[in-house]
């Protein structure tokens, strides 16, 4: 295999990894103060500040501009005379830091027996026209071909962004300089009291360039991201988006594989024939999460799949240096590389691809149709073909192909097997049991002490499957014994103090996003909006994932906090032999059960418990106290029960002593990539973490929530429901947006805007449906008008619509019927829940191609969540047995005057009568029950909340109300739609949160 494909040379890696990192530096003269100050808008009142950011070195110090030949007429020669009169007449890059022209003078390559270093090849970087001008005769001029230089230069311009507008306009003044996301979301530059831009310049880590070409290499790119990711590609309001490290990145992508193509076939006559592939790597990583039976089990499989992916980075980045990966998420890996390889060389990659993976774990891996670096630099929209198309395929494919990832596992169950073996219940692909000891070395030797055979067919799995799980656990303890900060991979401590959890399952819809369809609705000016540019859209996938990643690291702890602490518990060590390192047992207290894990090393247990569930359990007299009982007590350790297996005795332990440890996070991270996020958290904490999200997501993508939405689902269980079960509902709540078309109105819903109040930021506006948008107008320095981002598409029809600003949209006519008029053109967030009462409960998560389930009220609209707040607070003035009281009348009136038919109930039109009747009975429903006195200000006094609602019991569900009666009509159109029960089962049945304001506070009415 080693032979069967071409790789270059420990010399050509090296000056592949070299032109990368050149490519990745080409523009770093942007990192400067002075280069903000020389972009600010002409004021003839002041001096105009002179700045040349091309000339990162100096050309007057080096031997191959000093020394040219001065050919008349020449372009090449001509350009040398330029720079180097530049040079000398204003201030330039490499005078921003001292040490520059001399550290880039020190890194030398060797291109086609011709010498060069960076300090000489960094003025034609950014001179795109260079290279593809065959009128240049630089051998004649200087002695070499300067190709490495010429061919970054050319790069530079198929990355590019597009920056569409005049040049001049939207510049920002040094002052106020702000940098901004890809959905204008403005942060200020440092320049009045700090000057952030040339402080990150000087400290980039250039002096240590050739770490690139080492194992050290991760570790340099990091430091770079970390400063580059401050400067900005452009200053120009709305191309302030680009950050010198999305832009540098992508340049050193294109050159690197740009590189390796030519070490391959030569240098082409033609440059623009550069012929570029995407090679993705698959693999269904919430369908393999779904095989786990433990949420040890699945964080195994996380752990493997990691580091089989870092080894193919590694192996494509480092080893063979073909190429950098580009794009990432839960499909899997995207790399850019040049195409040079035929059939049999592509499969022998893919073969060396999946050896790094194990057999039940293998990806599929596919090469894309080439695509010309001249027409990336031509039409901009096939910039989708690198990451968008391919992403597409590997969304439709089946995760098993014959001809490319299909493993039959015949070995596995010939002299490995154990006899009689039965098949794993978690990778449901290999014996119980296997290997047998001592039958497969190469298989065993990357297998923990630990991982025997007899323990395996104890625990009805493999010995891989049970390595990957207890290596987890292992990974915990050891984690504890640091002190390092504390995070949980037990659903036990996850659980809440009822005994539930959730999965968090958070989706960004980046369709039309990855593909850049969707930047046509951020104008620039006029009627000229923005184009999609590799470097665009790698910019928006990693703003989606830097958003997740910020709600895991930053919201999601704030929501969830921390639970106190755990126990640790030193028992007398006599008869624990025989306990596993690091297994999980069942600690028998007064009948109740307490999970432990075993840590031998230390010879101790590790609580895995909620311990205020677990007090809970307790009788009363003994849950405050239960703790300081322990020691010197003795207790049974049982086997946990597991698959056809009861749990059994495994021994009996005295404790001795009883420490109190650290508190921790009771919170399971699962995945963060661009467009999903999932994560397990305690149940009572779900919605606190929804709707951190949600103000989360207002905040950064608030101004293109009309066409990027966030889909939120929570599934709620018990702390012991199969893991496996939790996910495939997860999974299913991934559909609930609906089937979504970027090419026609599908996954869109026509609203009506109602009102609209543009006299300040945010700009309000309010749609028929009862949601209120409030979306800024202005720019980060909260006086420019935002001129780009916040618009919305608006049109009688789907074919007519045309992106608007907020501020220019129509508002409707009240007295025009409503399937008529502009509609305002959206993709709506949802949010939806389940509890899993039942594993088979899983199979009621279902959603039609329009995104809504056979439940009546779901999905809700995202925004439906502050609204259900304040529903819920206005319930809690009611004791709970009237709760129930209430929502009951109202369902069973429901079901008795509709039945499951509510068409009826829906259109008022063709049914006038029997809907207000209806509504009219749930007003007076609602009105009669018996509330307690509140201070909030819908409540004046009894009689005077109950006239509020009664009058809005005469109100159809889309007539507009005055803001006095606003609540009240919340109130009875919730409970006509039937929000009232799903309120219920959430607050009630779900999260217990059973108690009244007034039970609670013993209050009087």
């Amino acid at each position: 295999m080693s032979g069967s494909f071409w790789r270059p040379s420990d010399e050509q890696r090296r000056m592949i990894l070299l032109m990368e990192a050149l490519g990745l530096i080409h523009d770093l003269g942007k990192m400067s103060d002075r280069f903000l100050k020389s972009q600010e808008p002409h004021d003839s009142s002041k001096p105009k500040v002179e700045y040349e950011h091309n000339l990162l070195s100096d050309p007057c110090a080096i031997d191959t501009y000093t020394h040219y030949t001065d050919i008349a007429n020449d372009p090449s020669a001509e350009f040398i005379k330029g720079i180097l009169n530049t040079a000398t007449q204003i201030p330039c890059a490499f005078s921003e830091r001292a040490d520059l022209t001399t550290l880039l003078k020190k890194i030398e390559l060797t291109w086609n027996n011709e010498q060069y270093n960076f300090a000489e090849l960094m003025p034609l970087l950014l001179n795109t026209g260079l290279a593809v001008n065959q009128t240049e005769t630089w051998r004649n001029v200087i002695g070499k071909s300067m190709q490495p230089g010429l061919l970054v230069g050319y790069l530079h311009g198929i990355a590019h962004i597009e920056k569409e507008g005049e040049p001049d306009q939207h510049k920002q003044s040094y002052s106020s300089v702000f940098r901004a996301t890809p959905f204008g979301v403005e942060e200020q530059v440092g320049t009045t009291s700090i000057q952030e831009l040339t402080n990150a310049l000087k400290n980039l880590p250039l002096d240590n360039i050739e770490q690139i070409t080492t194992d050290q290499r991760s570790d340099w790119l990091m430091q770079m991201k970390a400063l580059m990711s401050k400067g900005l590609a452009d200053n120009r309001r709305p191309h302030n988006e680009i950050s010198l490290w999305d832009w540098g990145y992508t340049v050193a992508t294109f050159t690197k594989a740009a590189v390796v193509y030519v070490f391959k076939n030569d240098w082409l006559s033609d440059i623009k024939n550069l012929p570029f592939c995407t090679l993705r790597i698959n693999l269904d990583i919430l369908d393999r999460y779904t095989h786990s039976d433990k949420i040890s089990d699945l964080l195994g499989i996380q752990q493997v799949l990691n580091d089989a992916f870092k080894g193919v980075q590694t192996l494509l980045e480092e080893t063979y240096a073909f190429g950098n990966q580009f794009y990432r998420d839960e499909t899997g890996a995207y790399y850019l590389l040049p195409n040079i390889f035929d059939d049999t060389e592509k499969t022998a990659l893919r073969e060396e691809i999946q050896a790094l993976f194990p057999p039940d774990l293998r990806p599929q891996v596919h090469f894309s149709d080439p695509i010309k670096a001249g027409d990336l630099d031509t039409d901009k929209s096939r910039s989708r073909e690198l990451v968008a198309q391919p992403r597409k395929k590997a969304l439709e494919q089946k995760p098993v192909n014959a001809d490319n990832n299909l493993y039959l596992f015949e070995t596995e169950w010939k002299d490995g097997r154990p006899k009689n073996s039965e098949i794993c219940t978690v990778c449901g692909m290999r014996p119980v049991g296997y290997p047998r000891q001592g039958s497969q070395p190469k298989i065993e030797k990357p297998l923990l002490k630990w991982a025997t055979e007899q323990k395996a067919k104890d625990r009805k799995i493999c010995r891989i499957c049970l390595n990957r799980r207890d290596r987890r656990s292992e990974q915990w303890v050891k984690d504890i014994a640091q002190q390092s900060p504390q995070n949980t991979v037990w659903t036990d401590e996850v659980a809440d103090d009822n005994g539930r959890l959730a999965l968090f399952v958070g989706k960004l819809g980046l369709e039309g996003w990855l593909d850049g369809r969707l930047l046509s609705t951020i104008h620039v000016a006029g009627d000229t909006t923005k184009n999609p540019s590799p470097a665009r859209l790698y910019r928006i996938a990693e703003t989606a994932r830097a958003f997740w990643e910020k709600v895991t690291s930053e919201v999601m702890p704030n929501a969830v906090g921390l639970s106190p602490f755990r126990l640790e518990l030193h028992p007398q060590t006599n008869n624990l032999d025989e306990l596993g390192d690091y297994h999980a047992y069942d600690l028998d207290i007064d009948g109740i059960v307490l999970s432990v894990v075993w840590d031998k090393p230390r010879q101790r247990f590790l609580t895995t418990d909620n311990l205020s569930y677990f007090a809970a359990q307790l009788p009363p007299n003994a849950r405050d106290t239960w703790i300081s009982t322990l020691a010197g007590r003795t207790f049974q350790i049982l086997e946990p029960s597991s698959f056809l297996q009861s749990s059994r005795k495994k021994a009996e332990v005295t404790i001795r002593e009883v420490k109190e440890i650290d508190s921790y996070q009771p919170a399971i991270p699962l995945l963060a990539e661009p467009s999903l996020c999932l994560m397990l958290v305690p149940a009572n904490k779900a919605l606190e973490l929804a709707t951190q999200v949600k103000k989360e997501y207002e905040q950064q993508m608030g101004r293109v929530r009309d066409r990027l939405p966030l889909n939120i689902g929570l599934v709620f269980c018990n702390r012991r429901t199969p893991i496996r079960t939790v996910l495939e509902a997860g999974r299913a709540m991934l559909n609930l947006s609906g089937q979504v078309d970027t090419n026609n109105s599908k996954g869109w819903e026509d609203w009506r805007l109602m009102k609209k109040d543009n006299s300040g930021s945010p700009c309000k506006l309010e749609f028929d449906n009862g949601i209120t948008w409030h979306i800024s107008v202005v720019a980060g320095d909260g006086s420019k008008k935002d001129d780009w981002y916040p618009r919305m598409y608006q049109g009688d029809r789907w074919e007519q619509k045309q992106p608007k600003h907020v501020c220019d949209l129509a508002v409707r006519n009240t007295q025009m019927p409503r399937d008529r008029g502009a509609k305002i053109w959206v993709r709506p967030s949802h949010f939806d829940f389940e509890f899993l009462d039942s594993t088979a409960r899983r199979f009621e998560i279902y959603y039609d191609e329009n995104g809504r389930r056979p439940r009546r009220t779901r999905p809700f609209y995202l925004q439906d969540l502050d609204r259900f707040d304040t529903l819920w607070t206005i319930l809690q003035n009611l004791e709970t047995s009237q709760r129930h009281q209430v929502i009951y009348a109202i369902e069973a009136t429901r079901e008795m005057w509709y039945g499951l038919d509510e068409k009826e109930l829906e259109d008022e039109e063709k049914t006038p009568e029997k809907p207000k009747v209806f509504r009219r009975f749930v007003a007076d429903t609602v009105a009669n029950a018996t509330w307690t006195r509140d201070t909030t200000e819908w409540w004046q006094s009894r009689k005077e909340w109950r006239r509020k609602l009664v009058e809005v019991g005469n109100a159809s569900i889309d007539e507009r109300v005055s803001e006095e009666l606003d609540i009240a009509k919340q109130l009875i159109d919730a409970g006509v739609r039937g929000e009232l029960a799903d309120l219920a089962e959430l607050h009630m049945e779900i999260l217990k949160e059973r108690k009244s304001d007034k039970e609670t506070n013993n209050g009087n009415v």
